[in-house]
């Protein structure tokens, strides 16, 4: 952490302070966890120069009620991955081929999201993790990778692509063929393995392995605008210790079109996808999405009477053949809007919005709403199959703003599984720059 900082130091005093912008910001408010309410104070510290950005925060929540009361929460600090919060982010972007990463994951997604679709792994209310990403693209090749937590290094994903006709000007420069590798080091298996001296359930981990080919064929191209046919082969790959599992390979083919029309409105661009689906029992696309990790423990099942791990999830409810469709709006002055829809089998159904906004009359919207296995009408209402978290901020005046976050949660209550808990937190903020 200290050669960290003092790499961190070197490059902000090494870049010319008249590139530079300097903000801070200070929140208070109050919060309610479930039935249980908190204080909560954060200061915050943004750098932003050309190929650098820099954020670091320091927030603390003072529960008032419940086992904390009055006191730190001490599930917030309580690992070592907890202290890597104090880096929000690191941005470093020195040319247009290379982008570098630490920070919260949102929405991680590497090639069309066969392996790692839209991961997001901060849903976990007491395991903060700081995650890395890398990504290299010239004319023909292209390297990306990424890692769930800087301080356990379980679950890792990287893809290689190349672009035979990458430079020329031929319609068919767009052309291209990738590899991606994807593991899952600590993988629940699910297998029973007895309890330990405080009478816990010890849970059994093993890898979990998946890897891929895909393609991107050209099919029509406008003035800026293509049509591209894509197509993904995956296997999965496991040991058959973990429970519930038939079988110790499967996989899947994925076969879509996508639509990129940019500028199809004045300074608005769009991309339409739709894909077509074959598991093969066990498997589920998008296997890291923005659940994984609780669903790697559990997955809930029907009427929410058994919990599975994802593995054994899949298994009873993947296959054979599924749909998915996606939307993506970029609009000027940084309106962003993306759904995602999937029909995935037995699996049933399962939706994804994202939305933020500028500042528009005053008022900033950031917000995501999921909701995955819905196999049932009376699923829909199921807390346990949502995720969700939505910020708005209304300026007050220059530097002060009025904060309202709402979400929901989730806790490891033993080493069986998750709850969803539901957080409302509403503060002052103000902001300042230097």
């Amino acid at each position: 952490m200290k050669r960290l900082c003092a790499v961190l130091f070197a490059v902000c005093m090494a870049t010319p302070a008249f590139a530079a912008d300097i903000t801070g910001s200070a929140d208070l408010g109050l919060g309610i966890l479930d039935g249980d309410f908190y204080a909560a104070a954060s200061a915050a510290f943004a750098y932003k120069s050309e190929p650098l950005q820099l954020g670091a925060q320091l927030p603390v929540r003072l529960m008032l009620t419940g086992d904390d009361a009055v006191r730190i929460r001490r599930q917030d600090w309580d690992e070592a991955s907890d202290v890597t919060r104090l880096l929000r982010y690191l941005d470093w972007h020195p040319s247009e081929e290379v982008h570098f990463r630490l920070g919260e994951p949102t929405a991680v997604t590497l090639g069309h999201g066969a392996i790692v679709d839209h991961f997001y792994n901060a849903t976990d209310l007491d395991h903060y993790k700081t995650s890395l990403r890398f990504a290299w693209q010239d004319k023909r090749f292209g390297v990306e990778f990424f890692n769930n937590d800087i301080t356990r290094w379980e679950i890792m994903a990287a893809r290689v692509g190349y672009k035979p006709m990458g430079g020329t000007t031929s319609w068919i420069r767009d052309l291209q063929v990738a590899f991606t590798l994807g593991v899952d080091r600590a993988a629940p298996t699910g297998s029973p393995a007895g309890t330990d001296e405080t009478n816990q359930p010890i849970v059994l981990h093993a890898p979990l392995w998946l890897y891929g080919v895909d393609a991107d064929i050209p099919m029509w191209r406008g003035a800026q605008r293509q049509l591209l046919l894509y197509t993904d082969v995956v296997g999965l790959s496991h040991g058959a210790s973990f429970a519930g599992a038939t079988a110790v390979n499967t996989g899947g083919w994925h076969l879509g079109l996508r639509l990129e029309l940019p500028s199809v409105a004045p300074a608005t661009d769009l991309t339409l996808r739709l894909e077509g689906v074959y598991m093969g029992k066990g498997y589920l696309p998008g296997f890291f999405d923005n659940l994984y990790e609780v669903e790697r423990f559990q997955a809930q099942a029907a009427h929410n009477d058994t919990t599975l791990t994802k593995v054994a999830w899949a298994v009873e409810n993947s296959g054979p053949l599924g749909i998915r469709t996606q939307i993506d709006v970029v609009a000027d002055k940084g309106v962003k809007f993306t759904a995602l829809l999937g029909w995935l089998g037995h699996d049933g159904l399962s939706t994804q919005l994202w939305l933020a906004t500028p500042e528009m009359a005053g008022l900033t919207v950031r917000a995501h709403w999921g909701q995955q296995h819905i196999q049932a009408a009376a699923d829909m209402g199921a807390i346990s199959r949502t995720s969700a978290l939505a910020e708005l901020r209304y300026r007050i005046g220059a530097a002060l703003s009025a904060v309202l976050q709402a979400g929901t949660r989730w806790e490891a209550k033993d080493p069986e599984g998750y709850s969803a808990r539901r957080e409302l937190t509403g503060a002052a903020r103000l902001e300042w720059k230097m």
